[in-house]
């Protein structure tokens, strides 16, 4: 069922999946030279949708659209405890 559901947001983007690795590794830049951990975590299929999305319309990976929300986040954290 999950896969289902990936692949109806995928064909939603109207992604060529023969390309999907190619497109992936342009995309990602950086190449892990630090230790790397997975986080997963879930949200409703409406965030999903707008969070993908928007990485596509940046042209970035998820990973890399996290790192930028959690950096805005830390700044902003910062800058009211000052």
């Amino acid at each position: 069922q999950p896969l289902t559901a990936i692949s109806s947001i995928v064909l939603d983007f109207g992604i060529d999946m023969s390309t999907f690795g190619e497109r992936e590794e342009s995309t990602m830049s950086d190449t892990h030279k630090t230790p790397r951990k997975i986080v997963g975590f879930s949200m409703s299929p409406a965030l999903a949708v707008e969070v993908k999305k928007e990485a596509v319309a940046r042209g970035i990976s998820l990973r890399k659209l996290f790192e930028e929300m959690w950096t805005l986040y830390s700044e902003r954290t910062k800058a009211k405890k000052s």
